[in-house]
């Protein structure tokens, strides 16, 4: 497969992540939105020497691009000087050629000649612009030579606007005693930094669509944070991640940049080093902990929740048990907040039962506990496995009919003019490794319903696209419509899906 015909699969017409300064599609932050108005401003009103600088890999040439970009067909005519190894007189002859000017033989009259040539553009109303990037290269003489350009100047404006690009080298050479003079005369200093964490995630998505996606590529958000701690934010360093990542989504015919991708383009990328590498796997375990404990990250904390429910295969249920000492125990890490949840029932003791007050999927108290609710909960109780999680809640009146009120390890009951639901879902289907199959099984069935898209892939991991099709499907069972997992919303999902097919 060609370069191009990978951006291709993936439905670019270009790559968005090129290694070189790619001034079309600039992508401003707040703080670089400003610091860029503030330099074209002290430019276009003639206020002389602007300072710009920044590590290796942060945007210096492509904002310098983006400029020039911005300042063409404005009257500016410009010298770019890559080439900071000439120095003195050679440094000289160069921005005069850049100029269009051929260069003096000696350095008077190649100041004089550049003199002039500034005096008549400007009383033709044009501005002149030298860039000189990589300026740290320049020795102390160089410099000096520039302060001695800066010097031009009218009355009030100067005839020559300089600006020096480089890393923060420069700012120690410009600190020397012998560069004060020069130092004194800067009027703006912008200093480059990289993409904040949360801005990540906005540059590629940026980027993608500026070649093209148009919303058909995206990066989870466990994916944008390993991207930020392998880079540091570094722009170019983040160019090489993802155009990896670009590679192996073409290769797995995906639309999501995951974190095994980024983790797997790291280690493939010598540039990052061992420090990059290593950024990346420190954080695995730690963060692996905080998903199963906390559930920090909404994706997967919602992966983890969904196997608790009865799409997951339960571990017993193959296995005989003895009904007699089952006990049926709440798992509040598996129950949002706005989802009733039964009590522990302890051996022998039907105590499934709601405390009153017990605000339900719908906001209102579970119902006392009547003859009906008990033999409900008797029944379940019965046929209750090790680890089995008693649930109970309201079911909107378009359900009180529907399969799922007959399903099985469930049992319907009335309280007054309400339906209610009572029933069994496994409890101990915790780990990583079975959530993920759990998820991938309720991807499944949210295609075949139609309601997620069929090339969407079964990853397991419950991202953006997985909870708005799941929300569609509340919403079409009369439930609120979150998105989130919640134990009747997987009920429903389970047993109405075995009636569509």
């Amino acid at each position: 497969m060609t370069t191009s015909s990978v951006y291709a699969s993936l439905g670019l017409s270009r790559n968005p992540f090129p290694p070189t300064p790619d001034a079309g599609s600039y992508f401003f932050t707040p703080r670089l939105e400003e610091d860029f108005a503030e330099v074209a401003h002290c430019i276009q009103a003639h206020k002389g020497f602007v300072l710009l600088t920044g590590e290796v890999g942060l945007g210096k040439s492509t904002m310098v691009r983006r400029l020039l970009d911005t300042l063409e067909g404005k009257k500016c005519n410009s010298a770019l000087i890559l080439n900071t190894f000439l120095q003195d007189t050679a440094l000289l002859s160069a921005i005069q050629e850049d100029f269009g000017l051929t260069p003096g033989e000696t350095l008077e009259q190649g100041i004089a000649r550049l003199t002039e040539f500034l005096i008549a553009r400007h009383q033709a109303g044009e501005t002149n612009l030298l860039v000189i990037d990589d300026a740290q290269n320049l020795t102390v003489q160089s410099l000096e030579l520039v302060r001695l350009l800066c010097n031009l100047e009218t009355g009030q404006e100067k005839l020559l606007q300089i600006l020096l690009v480089g890393q923060p080298e420069l700012e120690q050479t410009l600190a020397a005693p012998e560069l004060r003079q020069l130092k004194s005369r800067i009027v703006k200093h912008a200093r480059l930094n990289g993409l904040r964490s949360d801005e990540v995630a906005r540059y590629f998505d940026f980027r993608v669509n500026a070649a093209g996606a148009e919303g058909r590529l995206s990066i989870e958000p466990a994916a944008v944070d390993m991207v930020y701690r392998a880079t540091g934010g570094n722009l170019r360093q983040i160019h090489l991640v993802l155009d990896r990542c670009l590679y192996g989504l073409a290769g797995v015919r995906s639309a999501v940049v995951t974190a095994e991708l980024v983790r797997r383009a790291v280690a493939d990328l010598p540039a990052l080093g061992d420090d990059g590498v290593a950024r990346v796997e420190a954080t695995r375990p730690r963060r692996r902990a905080a998903w199963i404990a906390a559930g920090l990250l909404a994706g997967t904390a919602a992966t983890l929740a969904i196997a608790g429910w009865s799409l997951v295969p339960h571990r017993g249920a193959d296995a005989p048990a003895s009904r007699a000492s089952a006990t049926v125990s709440a798992s509040p890490a598996l129950l949002p907040s706005d989802v009733a949840a039964a009590a522990p029932m302890a051996e022998g003791k039907p105590s499934g039962v709601l405390p009153e007050g017990l605000p339900s999927a719908q906001g209102q108290s579970a119902p006392a506990p009547d003859a009906a609710r008990v033999r409900c909960e008797d029944q379940l109780k019965a046929a209750a496995l090790p680890g089995d999680v008693l649930q109970v809640q309201r079911l909107p009146a378009t359900l009180a009919r529907s399969p799922v009120a007959s399903a099985g390890r469930s049992c319907p009951f009335a309280s007054g003019q309400e339906h209610w639901l009572a029933w069994l879902s496994p409890g101990d289907a915790r780990h990583i490794l079975v959530a993920q199959d759990a998820t991938r099984v309720v991807q499944g069935r949210l295609k075949r319903l139609g309601l997620l898209d069929v090339r969407e892939l079964d990853d397991g991991l419950f991202g953006p696209k997985t909870g708005e099709a799941l929300s569609r499907f509340q919403q079409q069972q009369g439930l609120a419509p979150t998105g989130k997992p919640d134990e009747l919303t997987f009920l429903l999902l389970e047993h109405l899906d075995v009636s569509a097919r």
